[in-house]
């Protein structure tokens, strides 16, 4: 049918050569294959001719369905399409009891099995209810009640003991973790002969607390100017006076200093422990003597608070 086609639009150019003689070819030569009688065309024109029939001739053949008959077919395939029925995929409202009396020993009719699957199917429903698993405001007193002899009703002992209940909230008061003031007066009095009545004694202890937080005056625990003189003074043969000997001293350090040279200025962790054992009978060792001094200190530290 492609090929047909282009033909029929080179015919216009064929037509240039014999536009009249094609259409007197055709009624005369529908039957000749090559020319008449098998012979070659004798012209041009008779041979365009003949090619022309040739084609005619084979779109002729190629076509197997005319307009008319592709409309017959078009009519006959709708009737078709309107005879056909339609189908039903919709699942019946009974499918599942239609499934269960099948698989049962069929001993009833299927409407009377219908209405007992049914009936059962809503009861197997209504059965699965949602569990109720809050707690009932009156539990505790039921709890005590079962407790109890149940000599009274439930109701008569609920409201009893609702009553004991709020009784018990009220008469239940805050505690009191406070500290009070006189506390130590108090812990002092109980040591105390108790001669006297109790205020009057947290009078006096009062007075007595402040005269003594008055009377205790600050410990000097600073290091004198001159600690590390003395310590040189003292590991020297004393040969001259200490103020002579600090005089040169602190000229001597000024010097080092002055030369760059690295002077150790800290000042010994037992440098109040020597300079007390200087000041003793050095009696003892120093190492003995400064255990002993620093533990006195402490003491002596703890009861100045």
């Amino acid at each position: 049918m492609k090929f047909a086609a282009v033909v029929l639009l080179a015919l216009p150019m064929v037509s240039g050569f014999a536009p009249s003689a094609r259409f007197d070819a055709e009624t005369a030569l529908r039957a000749v294959v090559t020319g008449p009688k098998g012979k070659a065309a004798s012209s041009k024109e008779e041979d365009i001719a003949l090619a022309l029939q040739v084609i005619m001739d084979h779109d002729a053949r190629s076509t197997t369905v005319s307009k008319e008959q592709f409309i017959q077919q078009v009519q006959a395939a709708s009737k078709v399409e309107e005879t056909v029925e339609e189908v039903d995929i919709s699942i019946p409202y009974d499918a599942a009891a239609m499934l269960a009396y099948e698989a049962s020993d069929k001993s009833k009719s299927f409407d009377d099995f219908k209405a007992a699957y049914l009936a059962d199917s809503v009861a197997y429903v209504k059965s699965k209810q949602p569990i109720d698993i809050s707690i009932p405001y009156d539990a505790t007193a039921k709890l005590a009640y079962e407790a109890t002899d149940k000599s009274m009703p439930f109701d008569a002992f609920k409201t009893q003991y609702l009553a004991d209940a709020v009784a018990d909230v009220i008469a239940k008061q805050p505690i009191d973790i406070s500290i009070p003031y006189d506390a130590t007066a108090k812990l002092a009095y109980e040591v105390s002969d108790k001669s006297m009545p109790f205020d009057a004694f947290k009078t006096q202890y009062l007075a007595d607390a402040v005269a003594d937080v008055i009377a205790k005056q600050p410990i000097d625990i600073s290091i004198p100017y001159d600690a590390t003189a003395k310590l040189a003074y003292e590991a020297s043969d004393k040969s001259m006076p200490f103020d002579a000997f600090k005089m040169q001293y602190l000229a001597d350090a000024v010097a080092d200093v002055i030369a760059k040279q690295p002077i150790d200025i800290s000042i010994p962790y037992d440098a109040t422990a020597m300079l007390a054992y200087e000041a003793s009978d050095k009696s003892m060792p120093f190492d003995a003597f400064k255990t002993q001094y620093l533990a006195d200190a402490v003491a002596d530290v703890k009861a100045k608070q």
